[in-house]
């Protein structure tokens, strides 16, 4: 086949995928209605968002935004990044001083970016990126190593494959959810790929192994996460090295804290400790009574166990939700392809690149197990790693079609196996396509979340009624921050822990937004659904009370506090 053919032929397969990519995008974006019931931004990407934007306008890293917990350490705002991670961050705020709020196209076109709502579509530019940028370089990487380990299939075969597996990961529900919002997991997922092919390569190991430091670092700057996976990456690297592997671990190591040793400063300038994350309080979620609530909705430190106490409370409820989260991996075709994974590094005894790789794909596996289990047992936690075990299992499982015997597997069922495997990767993603699609226009009728109509209205009743640098405690927290332009202290575990609060900061606006009273957290359920009877409620210091009702059905109820003593010397005149 001639090299024009070749290139016009692997065009036509990027082609396809960016166009599958783009529709399935549509596809589940219209399935949230996003931008309209569902808004662009939710709770976690928000907080990016508001993160990104006083980069953008202020130079700092800061936010508008605290958890009630914050206020022991810092009690005014802008508080310090106590959550996020800095590579979203920095990349938002990017975009955000680039794209200007007026876009012109000659006389006719004309772009307003300039109000919240319209702003929030940029940080979809990142995720949608990654997403089409993943199933492109799944397919690449697939196409090369058949090309390199398998010289014996045929071209049409290797292109076949590729666009099996690219579209295997764009008919992924998950990576379409995570494509539609500001989340930190694709731009995460493609700097693990980007890993695992640089391993598979031997680049990492015998070229450049600062320069593969640099790309986890650089990853790691989206998700903390990353820490525990980079010893597993410095290792696999200096396997491959042929000499010199000491070197290689080192290098590897220094590149991969060279992108991230500003954060650690900041860290350590601001918290006292270069290691400091608010998010490691989810270690104790479900531990000992301890909910996230409990843990995040105080305005104080909570109390946590030491040692030797801690350690055994944590690997109990580490093995206590391992089962569910094994089960979750193993669903659908995902069993058979960890399973042909390990026979196929067991009975093949392939290349050592690609020895080296796969075993570091499943202990990157098993350490997102144990990190999701230790925390929060959410599926989106193993996503990251799941992608390229998913891929990597699809290869290994042709692998062992490929090494039957003939005498058990002929040329012609060998096909045809080969075919059904294709038939089920697609299948099972076009199934879990159409099931996400429909979980999302499920949800997002019924969905905690007030629609884009509301949350500007009611950053319309701030800036009419409150200075636009008072700060107010809500149940939308980073949402509410992010449209109404004002500091915004998430909603304090119960009305009796408000005053907590103000001690620590002092604000007179608790504005409250769930659908009804049933579904509002547990401790502010008496104020849904009995809005009048919170100024009977002495201890609660509730001036004035109003409420009422959204067109999207959601209830409001807006409590006016009594001025706290404390604060009464900061209006005070003075002698």
């Amino acid at each position: 086949m001639s090299p024009t053919r070749k290139s016009a032929a692997n065009l036509a397969i990027l082609l396809v995928l960016v166009l599958a990519g783009f529709w399935l995008w549509s596809l589940h974006a219209q399935a949230w209605d996003l931008g309209g019931r569902s808004p662009v931004l939710n709770y976690d990407t928000s907080q990016y968002a508001l993160a990104a934007r006083e980069l953008a306008e202020h130079g700092r890293l800061a936010t508008s935004f605290a958890l009630p917990v914050e206020l022991a350490r810092a009690g005014q705002p802008p508080w310090p990044l106590a959550v996020v991670q800095p590579g979203l961050v920095v990349a938002e705020a990017a975009i955000f001083r680039l794209v200007p709020k007026i876009i012109r196209i000659g006389d006719l076109f004309v772009f307003h970016l300039q109000v919240p709502h319209q702003r929030e579509w940029l940080t979809l530019l990142i995720p949608f990126f990654c997403y089409l940028t993943l199933g492109a370089l799944l397919a690449l990487v697939t196409a090369r190593l058949l090309e390199r380990h398998a010289p014996g299939t045929s071209s049409v075969e290797r292109r076949l494959a590729a666009l099996t597996i690219g579209l295997a990961f764009l008919l992924d529900p998950e990576a379409q959810h995570f494509a539609v919002g500001g989340f930190t997991e694709l731009p995460f997922t493609l700097g693990l790929v980007g890993a695992f092919a640089a391993l598979v390569s031997e680049r990492a190991a015998q070229r450049r192994p600062l320069l593969f430091g640099l790309l986890l670092g650089v990853t790691g700057s989206f998700r903390a996460n990353m820490l525990w996976l980079v010893p597993v990456f410095a290792v696999a690297a200096a396997a491959l090295a042929p000499e010199r592997r000491l070197r290689v671990l080192v290098l590897t190591l220094l590149g991969y804290a060279l992108p991230l040793a500003p954060w650690w400063y900041y860290k350590w300038r601001t918290f006292g400790s270069p290691g400091w994350d608010l998010s490691r309080l989810v270690l104790w979620e479900g531990v000992q009574g301890r909910s996230w609530f409990s843990l995040f909705h105080l305005p104080e430190q909570p109390n946590l166990p030491h040692g030797a106490e801690a350690a055994r409370l944590l690997a109990a409820k580490t093995m206590r939700r391992l089962p569910q989260l094994l089960l979750a991996l193993a669903m659908g075709p995902r069993a058979l392809w960890v399973g042909a994974l390990v026979l196929w590094i067991m009975l093949c005894r392939p290349a050592r690149p690609l020895a080296v790789t796969a075993w570091s794909i499943l202990g990157a596996n098993v350490l997102g197990l144990l990190a999701a289990a230790a925390s929060i047992p959410w599926l989106r936690f193993l996503f990251p790693a799941r992608i390229p075990l998913e891929a990597a299992g699809t290869l290994a499982l042709w692998g062992l079609i490929s090494r039957a015997p003939t005498t058990l597997v002929g040329a012609r069922l060998g096909r045809a196996l080969k075919v059904g495997v294709a038939v089920l990767a697609i299948g099972w993603g076009v199934n879990q396509t159409l099931r996400g699609n429909a979980e999302a226009r499920a949800t997002a009728a019924v969905r905690g979340l007030p629609s884009v109509l509301t949350l500007r209205d009611l950053a319309f009743r701030l800036r009419q009624q409150i200075p636009a640098d008072e700060v107010v405690m809500s149940n939308l927290g980073p949402m509410l921050a992010w449209y109404a332009g004002r500091p915004v202290v998430h909603l304090a575990l119960t009305p009796a822990d408000v005053g907590a609060c103000r001690r620590r900061l002092e604000f007179r606006n608790v504005l409250l937004a769930f659908r009804d009273a049933e579904r509002a957290w547990p401790g502010w359920q008496e104020v849904m659904a009995r809005p009048a009877d919170a100024v009977g409620h002495p201890e609660w210091n509730v001036l004035h009370e109003r409420h009422w009702q959204e067109l999207d059905g959601f209830h409001i109820v807006w409590l006016e506090l009594v001025m706290h003593p404390t604060a009464l010397l900061t209006f005070q005149a003075p002698a």
